[in-house]
């Protein structure tokens, strides 16, 4: 990963962080819906990937819980403990 992507790989995780603060806890919504659009498309393809496969990984640091799938792309809500 160049260094611009670890850049924004890390805006990317702090915007999650953020936004998480204000969902509602039986809310759904995929790790694009959730840190936005600014924060997402300067992601590359692979970055998206690794993002979405740490946050799977890492699910209790988040706070989150597996909601279900959309076709291929994960669907979580707000941890309600």
């Amino acid at each position: 990963m160049s260094t611009a992507q670890i850049t924004e790989w890390n805006e990317a995780l702090q915007a999650l962080k953020q936004n998480l603060t204000w969902t509602v806890p039986e809310q759904e919504f995929t790790i694009r819906e959730i840190i936005g659009e600014t924060a997402w498309t300067p992601l590359q393809r692979t970055t998206r990937h690794r993002l979405g496969k740490h946050v799977r990984k890492n699910i209790d640091q988040f706070g989150l819980v597996f909601a279900r799938m959309a076709d291929r792309i994960t669907v979580y809500k707000k941890s309600a403990i």
